[in-house]
This record gives C-alpha cells, sequence and structure tokens, in this order.
C-alpha cells in the first residue's frame, strides 16, 4: 500500500516545538536585561510570533536581537540546537506507526507542506526529528498537497488539516484519514456530515 503521511501535528509536536523556541528566546532576553522578567518576555515572544507579525523564528530572534541588544549568533545558535535536537517533538506513538508499516512493506511517502519562504525551517525541522530513515519517498511541497503530480487514486493520505483532508478526499484516494490529536490547533474543527473520512485521537490507533 501506498501511503502519504503528513508532518506537522500529525506525527510531530510542532506547538511543542513552537513553545521550546520561544522559551529559548524568553530566556535569552530576561538573562540579558534582570528588569524584564522570563514570563513577560514570553508573552511578548508569543504575541509576535504569528501570521500577523513575524511568523519566522529566525527573523523574530533578529527583531528581539536590535530590540533588546542580544547577541542574534548565540540566540540563533540555541535556536538551531532546538529544531536540530527535535526527537522530542515526534509524538509517542509515531515511530511505532512508522515502523509497523514498514515491516509491512508498505511504500511510506512523508507528504509536507510548506510556504516558501519557510520551505529551509520544514526541511531543517525534519531531518532534526529523527523520522527520515521510515520513509521511502519525502515530498516538500510549496503548492497545495492535492494539485501534485502524484497518484492518488492507489494512495492513503493521512493528515491533521480539515482543508487538505477534504481536499485530497475530493481526488478519489483509496482512503483518506484524520489524525484528530486533541493538543491540535484543528481538534475542535469537524468535518462535514456523510464525508467518509475515518477519525483517530492517536495515529497508532489507525492499525490498531
Amino acid at each position: 500500500m501506498n501511503y502519504y503521511i503528513d508532518f506537522d501535528c500529525t506525527l510531530y509536536d510542532t506547538d511543542a516545538l513552537t513553545k521550546a523556541m520561544l522559551v529559548c528566546v524568553a530566556k535569552n532576553i530576561s538573562e540579558n536585561d534582570v528588569n524584564i522578567p522570563f514570563n513577560e518576555a514570553y508573552s511578548e515572544a508569543e504575541s509576535m510570533f504569528n501570521s500577523n507579525n513575524i511568523y519566522n523564528i529566525f527573523t523574530l530572534c533578529e527583531h528581539f536581537s536590535n530590540k533588546y541588544n542580544i547577541s542574534s549568533e548565540k540566540l540563533i545558535s540555541e535556536i538551531n540546537l532546538v529544531i536540530d535536537n527535535g526527537e522530542k517533538f515526534v509524538y509517542d506513538d509515531s515511530v511505532e506507526f512508522l515502523n509497523n508499516l514498514k515491516t509491512n512493506l508498505n511504500n511510506i511517502t512523508l507528504l509536507t507542506f510548506s510556504p516558501k519562504e519557510r520551505l529551509d525551517y520544514q526541511k531543517q525541522k525534519v531531518k532534526g526529528s529523527g523520522l527520515m530513515k521510515f520513509f521511502d519517498n519525502i515530498i516538500f511541497t510549496t503548492e497545495p498537497k492535492w494539485q501534485l503530480d502524484i497518484d492518488y487514486r492507489n494512495g492513503v493520505f493521512i493528515d491533521n488539516n480539515p482543508t487538505d483532508l477534504l481536499n485530497l478526499y475530493n481526488t478519489n484516494p483509496i482512503e483518506v484519514i484524520r489524525v484528530r490529536r486533541i493538543t491540535d490547533k484543528y481538534t475542535l474543527q469537524d468535518l462535514p456530515k456523510g464525508v467518509n473520512i475515518k477519525e483517530y485521537k492517536k495515529i497508532i490507533d489507525i492499525i490498531k
């Protein structure tokens, strides 16, 4: 079977990574200026790191480096360490699931989307996760997942994003499966009634 599996919030706890990176930024700010408590620095960093402000962690580092006179080299180096040692952000059931697919001789493709300006960051996250060894193919796409040169009709697609799930469903694949982890930002978003997409709270439940 050909499996196409999403990365962020499906196999990898991206929210936990974000928190760890913001903790790193806040720690540097508060250590550089004793008048700025850690919690205050963290709140400021968290409020800035979004699509309406600065959604590139390295640009955010430059912003706070300039604002608080922090060494950007030191801060970026620490952020890189967090990303490059990202095995701890892999969900506890992801490796077991991928091992099971591999043991049963399935063809496994990682299918992950990223805006063009964040593509290098996405590649760094995937490499740092330690999951690359489980995949026969890795597709980093800056185009919608449902508009690629893929044999959709002979694939099983596993994702967490309702928009991706519904559009993949419309390509008439063998199956589309939703991983609906309780910590995921999409978890409160229901799919339309009548859509035949199975949902699981953990990815390992797909094979149990």
